[in-house]
């Protein structure tokens, strides 16, 4: 039921705009990850702009590990590398609002470029979320060239759950609560394609459990 509503979604954000949509596949020694992400300014000059992300994992052997992540973001750019953004996320259970910052780099090849976005839950227990996307991508020639990404995130505690609770992470944050990184390295051909291979790590609460996939991916850019 969650792959459906993940697909519906996907094709309904497809349908409304015209921005450029990676769309990709991995599959992994422990899960199948399929994850999509869209970057579009809404105006000429680029001042408004959406991010919006969503990412479904099928565990093969524990269905109640499957995780199910859709995000956005609405910014304003006050200029090409700071603005101000609100939007939100759902988990599969609940939607949680967040208000935060925008920041970007592109270079003037446009092959390397940094989206992050340092945001603050608007629930409580109040936590700051992260959330970082890397890409570098330089050509070979007019067909071939690197594919390298890395999109990473952590969530942090800032509101005590209880009394007298310590503030154990650099003296600001109460706890660590989870944190994601995703990498990918491959080949790019004609800026369409895009494949090799990957790792996903995720890494929970203040004992550092952990979780690891390793596999290939298959990636397809969709105008």
């Amino acid at each position: 039921m969650k792959l459906k509503i993940f697909i519906v979604i996907f094709i309904m954000t497809i349908q409304h705009t015209s921005a450029q949509i990676p769309f990709e596949v991995m599959a992994g020694n422990k899960q199948t990850l399929y994850y999509a992400y869209i970057q579009k300014d809404l105006d000429s000059i680029g001042r408004w702009n959406i991010f919006s992300q969503s990412l479904y994992a099928i565990h093969y052997k524990d269905k109640t590990q499957n995780t199910i992540s859709i995000e956005g973001q609405l910014t304003y750019q006050f200029n090409n590398w700071l603005g101000v953004s609100g939007g939100g996320g759902f988990d599969g259970t609940e939607f949680i609002p967040t208000l935060g910052l925008s920041f970007g780099y592109l270079n003037k090849k446009e092959d390397f470029s940094i989206s992050a976005f340092p945001m603050v839950q608007l629930v409580k227990p109040i936590a700051l979320d992260f959330f970082t996307l890397i890409n570098y991508s330089p050509q070979f020639n007019k067909k071939w060239g690197i594919f390298s990404q890395l999109i990473a995130g952590t969530n942090l505690g800032i509101q005590n759950k209880y009394p007298n609770q310590q503030r154990e992470i650099l003296n600001i944050f109460t706890q660590h609560n989870i944190s994601n990184q995703l990498f990918r390295i491959g080949l790019n051909y004609k800026q369409k394609f895009q494949f090799g291979v990957g790792a996903d790590f995720s890494q929970f609460g203040m004992n550092k459990e952990t979780f690891e996939n390793f596999g290939v991916f298959l990636r397809y850019q969709i105008e």
